[in-house]
């Protein structure tokens, strides 16, 4: 099939090839995923991430290659006939030209708005948040997998929705990846997050304040350490909310997320474990609290050299899916559920603490 003469040079020839080579490999990892239910993380990043980024590579050599080319030979015949490449129909090699351009266009087109749609959903899905980043996220993803939240996706709790709050993520994203990189990343990773979206976006489209539970029962197993691993159960009933279900959040250990209330507080250090100050405001009056710590030197006059937070979920919450039992809960729950026989000995429980400690310190030199 002819083509154009200015085609025929090295890097429109470069450029085919590597989007050639680039499509096949996509639909060759698309296959493997879909067809036969096989492949992993990495295959989704190189089918819908890497290789589109090849791909769209040699697409841009091609037309790059045939400009070079076409200044080339009308310098070399030192007459500019014309400033813009002309389009013969009539021409075949144009008309060949003209029509692979079309169904390649199309193609892409087509491809590119399902790759980008994929994509999108690769980046959202736990597997990608949870595997790529292994000696950083294995420890998060472990726990996240057994915790109560498993079958919610990383994305609901850490981003929600709203295109706002996915750029920021994907923006903030490309620090963590160069992060991870480049082993710039803290060990530990600090906690809190400083850049979680508020609580009452996320947190509360599923637990939503105004069906918050007045009362809950909990019955927990515990063994004390003696030779016998002496079983000690605890019934409790704790007071979530209100006497009543019908008081709702006027009273209870959530009255500070009722609707009418907004609790502000400050904290002087980066883990906001010291809190001097705090203000409630009763939306419904107007009516304006301050609470100060007496055992800290605070002055009202320095607010604005601090941040004010409005109080969340996630201040008290601050882990409800990456839970780290101690090793004595721990051993508790398997002994519990019967994966370790009852009739161990007391030393189990130093050993599970020797063990917890030393997978603690080489995670934390890693």
């Amino acid at each position: 099939m002819k083509l154009p003469k200015s085609y025929y040079n090295w890097t429109s020839l470069i450029g085919t090839a590597v989007a050639a080579i680039s499509f096949f490999l996509i639909l060759f990892f698309l296959a493997i995923t879909f067809i036969f239910n096989e492949g992993s993380s990495y295959a989704g990043l190189f089918a819908y991430i890497i290789l589109p980024g090849f791909l769209v590579l040699g697409l841009i050599l091609i037309p790059i290659g045939m400009r070079a080319r076409s200044r080339r030979d009308r310098r070399r015949q030192e007459v500019m006939k014309t400033v813009w490449p002309v389009v013969d129909l009539n021409d075949r090699r144009h008309r060949n030209a003209f029509t692979i351009f079309v169904i390649c266009t199309v193609v892409f087109l087509l491809a590119s708005a399902v790759g980008s749609y994929e994509a999108f959903h690769y980046t959202e899905s736990t597997e990608f948040c949870g595997t790529m980043c292994h000696t950083v996220m294995e420890p998060e993803y472990v726990a996240y997998q057994n915790s109560p939240h498993a079958r919610v996706s990383c994305v609901e709790c850490h981003v929600g929705s709203g295109a706002d709050w996915y750029v920021k993520s994907k923006l903030s994203g490309l620090y963590q990846v160069y992060s991870v990189a480049f082993k710039k990343y803290p060990r530990p990773i600090p906690t809190p997050v400083h850049s979680l979206r508020p609580a009452r976006e996320t947190c509360e489209q599923c637990h939503w304040p105004e069906k918050f539970t007045p009362h809950l029962s909990r019955s927990e197993k515990y063994f004390l350490t003696d030779s016998s691993n002496t079983e000690w159960d605890i019934n409790l009933q704790i007071k979530i909310g209100s006497q009543y279900s019908a008081l709702g959040l006027q009273e209870g250990v959530h009255w500070h997320i009722n609707p009418d209330v907004r609790i502000e507080y400050v904290a002087t250090d980066e883990k906001r474990e010291f809190i001097p100050w705090v203000r409630m405001t009763n939306l419904e009056t107007g009516e304006v609290t301050e609470y100060l710590d007496d055992d800290e030197v605070f002055y009202t006059d320095s607010l604005e050299n601090y941040t004010i937070r409005n109080m969340d979920c996630m201040d008290c919450h601050n882990r409800p899916s990456h839970e780290y039992k101690s090793p004595s809960n721990y051993v508790d729950q398997m002994l519990a559920s019967g994966e370790i026989p009852s009739e161990l000995k007391k030393n189990l429980i130093t050993r599970a603490i020797k063990g917890f400690q030393k997978g603690f310190r080489k995670h934390q030199n890693q």
